[in-house]
């Protein structure tokens, strides 16, 4: 039976071959072990011995930030900041709930969500200077894609499986707002970082959350009926890595 110490081991002998790789190529190998550990976390895997199980997720999750080193090795949980940020004002507040409320008859569905992308006054405001400024200050240099998302939930059952993003999105920042229920039972964003517990999110309106989308597996439990949740999500690339 595997052991703790060979997944610790398998970790570090999956971020040295990752030295050799392309870009795209460790790009692959980040979407493989994302597949796994997603699998595993979602119930997909239970015909193997739980033991093996555990091998395996604590493998692939020790893997992903080790694949793309950098700033990550600060932010073990992979979480950068948590709670009302100091670059959203109020009137930054006020101009995304409006614009995302505009823009959900356009939104399409992707996957189990809604999405409308790159509207103006989102763009605009992710690569505004006072963003600039804390993620230089906190993470280091970053390259704005310009990707401005706003998520809806506003149906019985949309969420996201456990995966992690796209070197794109190496960084994200998410931020809630709104977020309606009409009962106790309520979706929630889970971070899984490697070797540690579970991280359960309950965002409220005007809210952040900031950290590292590429490496460390999330997902979005399922919305039940009268719930309705609206987000918008700043996308980053992290710059000047070991490995990027």
């Amino acid at each position: 039976m595997a052991s703790a110490e060979e997944a610790s081991a398998l970790a570090q002998r999956l971020s040295q071959l990752s030295t050799d790789l392309t870009a795209a190529e460790r790009e692959n190998l980040k979407f493989l072990l994302s597949m796994a550990a997603g699998g595993v976390l979602s119930g997909h895997a239970q015909q193997i011995p739980e033991e093996m199980r555990e091998t395996a997720l604590g493998a692939t999750q020790h893997s992903l930030p080790k694949l793309l080193a950098g700033a990550r090795e600060k932010f073990p949980t992979g979480v950068v900041f948590y709670g009302r940020a100091p670059f959203l004002s109020d009137g930054d507040l006020a101009a995304l709930d409006h614009e995302s409320r505009a823009c959900r008859p356009g939104a399409e569905r992707f996957l189990d969500h809604y999405v409308s992308s790159s509207a103006a006054m989102a763009r605009e405001i992710s690569i505004s200077q006072p963003i600039r400024a804390f993620l230089n200050e906190n993470v280091g240099p970053v390259a704005p894609t310009r990707r401005a998302n706003y998520l809806y939930y506003d149906e019985p059952g949309l969420g996201i499986d456990p995966h992690v993003d796209k070197d794109e999105f190496s960084l994200n920042i998410l931020t809630m707002l709104e977020h309606r229920a009409s009962s106790p039972q309520r979706s929630e964003l889970i971070l899984h970082p490697p070797g540690q517990e579970a991280m359960h999110f309950h965002l409220r309106a005007g809210e952040s959350l900031v950290f590292f989308a590429d490496s460390v597996t999330h997902q979005r439990t399922r919305t039940v009926a009268g719930e309705e949740i609206r987000l918008v999500s700043f996308g980053y690339r992290t710059l000047g890595g070991t490995h990027e």
